[in-house]
């Protein structure tokens, strides 16, 4: 974690962490913009990007920005189709001009489990940044927050425990409690970083879209749009751990997010979910899995 201890990197992520977070106290692009600008600044500085950087990220911000308006047919298949393969580009780091901080490295958490390293990333980001920044509808106070709770907390309750014993039974993991000295570290960037910019853009982005695409009503579009998406969350996993019991069990937790979702309306449902299983099962399970 030497890389932290620099004042510039500490700062630019700093930034952009509150450029994602403050899309929950005020959306306004005078607030969010602020911060963003300040975060390609500080990171400029501190050599996390160079101006290549911005291509991508201005495509996106477009992107998104013209499929927040009535565009339709063969116009938004298009635009859909661009914007997917620019955010799996900056998911799977294909993109020039990001350096990003390496903070743990092939680091055996676990016995005998594959080797784990953990990335502060400044390109994965922007895949859900900006689905969420130009009109995705969030949870705008608390009372509207408790209520999607009280219906989100029981679901992802039940969800975990369907996961940790699927898991259990595929020999993908086992039991393994530990407190490892990374957790409030790993805890916080898996929310910020990881659980709310993939839901933003698996669930917030796509998901939307196959919900749309098959007419925004009826069994066949909430089931056909949670199950889809939940195919394509999975065989993205398989750059990471090319195993088809494990890409089963990514394939039923894209299952279980999707169906939170699609049941509360509320992304902050998929998000508590994702992230209290990510905590879960790196402080109760093998992590990230057993060796096969």
């Amino acid at each position: 974690m030497d890389a932290l201890l620099l004042p510039h990197t500490t700062l630019a992520f700093f930034a952009l962490a509150m450029t994602i977070l403050s899309l929950w106290v005020k959306r306004s692009p005078w607030i969010w913009g602020s911060f963003l600008v300040l975060a390609f600044a500080l990171a400029y500085m501190a050599k996390i990007i160079t101006p290549i950087a911005l291509a991508p990220v201005g495509g996106l911000l477009v992107l998104h920005t013209l499929l927040k308006g009535d565009v339709r047919g063969l116009a938004r298949f298009v635009l859909v189709v661009v914007t997917i393969v620019i955010s799996i580009g900056l998911l799977r780091h294909l993109f020039p001009g990001f350096h990003n901080i390496p903070i743990l490295q092939k680091v055996h958490v676990s016995p005998g489990a594959h080797p784990y390293s953990l990335y502060l990333n400044f390109d994965k980001p922007f895949m859900g940044l900006f689905v969420l920044a130009v009109g995705f509808p969030l949870i705008g106070n608390l009372r509207d927050f408790g209520k999607v709770m009280k219906l989100s907390i029981p679901l992802t309750l039940g969800g975990i425990v369907i996961l940790i014993m699927l898991s259990l039974y595929s020999g993908m993991i086992k039991w393994d409690p530990k407190l490892p000295n990374f957790f409030w570290f790993f805890a916080i960037v898996n929310l910020i970083f990881v659980s709310v910019v993939e839901e933003a853009f698996w669930r917030g982005f796509i998901q939307r879209e196959f919900f749309r695409w098959f007419g925004e009503k009826g069994y066949l579009a909430n089931v056909g749009a949670v199950f889809i998406t939940a195919f394509f969350f999975a065989a993205l996993h398989y750059w990471w751990v090319p195993n088809i019991p494990f890409l089963s069990l990514v394939f039923i937790a894209g299952i279980i997010y999707g169906s939170i979702y699609q049941y509360t309306r509320a992304l902050e449902a998929s998000i508590l979910c994702h992230w209290l299983f990510n905590i879960t099962h790196l402080l109760l399970f093998t992590y990230p899995a057993l060796k096969m």
